[in-house]
C-alpha cells in the first residue's frame, strides 16, 4: 500500500518561512528511512512538506519526525526575532 501526505504552512512573516526551510533543507539531504521519500519546498509564500511511504506506519513515522524538526526550527526562528 502506497501512502502520502502534504502540508503546506504559511506565515504572516515570509523571513520566519524561510528561516524555517532554509535550516531544514540539509535534512531532505539525508534519508532517514529507506521506506520514506521526502520534499521540502517554498510555493506561493509558504512552505510545503511532501511525504511518500511504501506503507501507513512508515508515513506515520516520517510525519512525527518532520513536524517535530518543523516545531523546533520554528522555536528556534521565532525565539531569534
Amino acid at each position: 500500500m502506497k501512502a502520502q501526505a502534504r502540508f503546506s504552512l504559511t506565515s504572516e512573516t515570509p523571513e520566519l518561512i524561510s528561516d524555517i526551510y532554509q535550516s531544514l533543507l540539509p535534512e531532505t539531504n539525508e534519508s532517514i528511512s529507506d521506506r520514506s521519500a521526502v520534499s521540502l519546498f517554498l510555493k506561493e509564500g509558504g512552505l510545503v512538506l511532501e511525504i511518500q511511504s511504501n506503507d501507513i506506519i512508515s508515513l506515520r513515522s516520517a510525519l512525527n519526525t518532520w513536524m517535530r524538526l518543523i516545531q523546533t526550527a520554528y522555536d528556534v526562528a521565532s525565539a531569534a526575532d
